[in-house]
């Protein structure tokens, strides 16, 4: 169908979830049809497969972006410009883009033990998974807003593209480059108009540099019609988009792909923060400072114990005993914060440009309701079609991304997690694919020590 001739008085973003994702690399399934207790699908593709063979140097996990450059630009814009910037709800995560040393390993060992059939970590513990108050916690963004209006069609209209932004980028493949962005900034804003079009400019480059990037840094102009009135930006809802894209390529990554995108970076802070593994010494870790990677920046970090050491963060996911709900300091809990924890306790279809990921509360009970214990879900209890997501209708895609907080249907409180985990979780790289290396055998002292420090953080149990 022709789209209409632009006119910025009668322009309305299309309606939510029509939007047909493109540039992504979907995985899809050799089986239609698949068995529930197979939570690992075709598993020769999984990284964990060949995790024996893999050795630091030979695969690694490197994301896309330029964290850094995104806060120097954004100091740089002109009072107005960056009050727009602020008006539209990304003030707070653009503060935590300090300088920091990032450590890719985690990314690996954390994609081996990922399972894109639940959007879960699957470890001796029980499974576990950022959390969308885990995210907002971490970063700052806001979740369950309003839904994205996403135009899929508006790299297309030269017109749109001038209107929003004062200069058509240039596209390959439905996607813009960041750095072309920073041109943008360089022009002098005169006019009330020119300051939104560089606030906008910025934006797309923040977010092809963090939140939202595509692989080689590419970003969708389908974020464009959310930002036409920046005033009230943020009552959409970019928390979760950037979540279900974080999903959705580290789910790429452990499918043997060596790059990731998104905002990549939630990954290694989380494994800090929650997990507690092996996280830098920092100079002044408080326990107030929100957004928590403010506290990860490359200033405020000390020496990291195991940095680089692959099988010694394998070790310690095999030991794991840690708190799952670091976020809760009396009196110290913003609303925004609080709101979230009501997603976190829901099952609900996150969306993004690259497509739709379910985040599933009832298999991560210790950390979405609190539970001293892990529940066990119900016999097939992942939603219709949710290696297909892509397939979801209209009528079924606004169901779904509606939290879903109804807990009795989705549990069995009344059988053995113990038993469920070791029948029914792919848990351990070394028993699900093999015994253990003789080379990790042999490398007692590395082993040990992850051993040691996963029962430190833990209390000894």
């Amino acid at each position: 169908m022709k789209r209409p001739d632009f006119s910025a008085e009668a322009y309305v973003p299309p309606t939510p979830h029509l939007f047909a994702p493109s540039g992504f690399a979907a995985y899809v399934p050799q089986r239609t049809k698949y068995d529930d207790e197979v939570v690992l699908r075709n598993p020769e593709a999984h990284i964990a497969n060949t995790w024996s063979e893999v050795r630091v140097g030979q695969r690694d996990i490197r994301g896309f972006g330029g964290a850094c450059r995104s806060l120097a630009l954004y100091e740089a814009l002109p009072p107005r410009v960056r009050e727009l910037v602020d008006a539209a709800g990304f003030r707070d995560f653009i503060r935590t883009l300090t300088p920091s040393r990032n450590d890719h390993v985690v990314l690996l060992v954390l994609a081996e033990r990922w399972r894109d059939t639940t959007n879960t970590f699957h470890l001796p513990l029980g499974e576990m998974t950022v959390t969308p108050t885990d995210f907002v916690a971490i970063t700052g963004l806001r979740v369950r807003g309003e839904p994205m209006p996403f135009d899929s069609g508006i790299q297309n209209d030269r017109a749109a593209l001038e209107w929003f932004l004062g200069e058509a980028p240039k596209i390959k493949e439905g996607m813009a480059r960041y750095k072309q962005f920073i041109g943008y900034l360089k022009k002098k804003a005169t006019t009330e108009q020119e300051e939104e079009q560089m606030a906008k400019a910025y934006l797309l480059y923040l977010f092809s540099a963090t939140l939202y990037p595509g692989r080689r840094s590419k970003v969708h102009l389908s974020y464009l019609p959310a930002l036409r009135d920046l005033r009230i930006a943020s009552r959409f809802d970019w928390g979760e988009a950037a979540l279900g894209g974080a999903y959705g390529f580290l789910g790429d990554s452990s499918r043997t792909e060596q790059s990731t995108a998104c905002y990549w970076r939630v990954w290694e802070l989380w494994a800090y923060e929650v997990l507690r593994m092996y996280p830098p010494k920092c100079k002044h870790p408080h326990l107030s400072t929100l957004p928590r990677a403010l506290i990860w920046s490359k200033k405020n970090m000390g020496t990291k114990e195991g940095r680089g050491d692959l099988n010694a963060f394998r070790l310690y996911l095999d030991d794991l005993r840690a708190s799952l709900d670091p976020w809760r300091v009396a009196g110290l809990e913003p609303e925004y914060l609080a709101r979230s924890r009501a997603v976190t306790a829901s099952r609900v279809l996150l969306e993004s440009a690259f497509g739709w990921q379910w985040y599933l509360r009832d298999r991560v009970t210790r950390q979405s309701l609190g539970y001293a214990e892990f529940q066990v879900p119900v016999p097939r209890p992942l939603p219709p079609r949710a290696s297909h997501t892509s397939t979801y209708t209209r009528a079924e895609l606004e169901r779904f991304t509606r939290p879903d907080t109804e807990l009795i249907r989705h549990l069995r409180p009344e059988m053995d997690y113990a038993a469920y985990r070791r029948d029914r979780l792919a848990f351990r790289p070394s028993e699900m694919y093999g015994a253990r290396p003789v080379e990790l055998l042999m490398r007692g002292e590395p082993l040990e020590r992850g051993r040691e420090v996963a029962k430190a953080v833990s209390g000894g149990v």
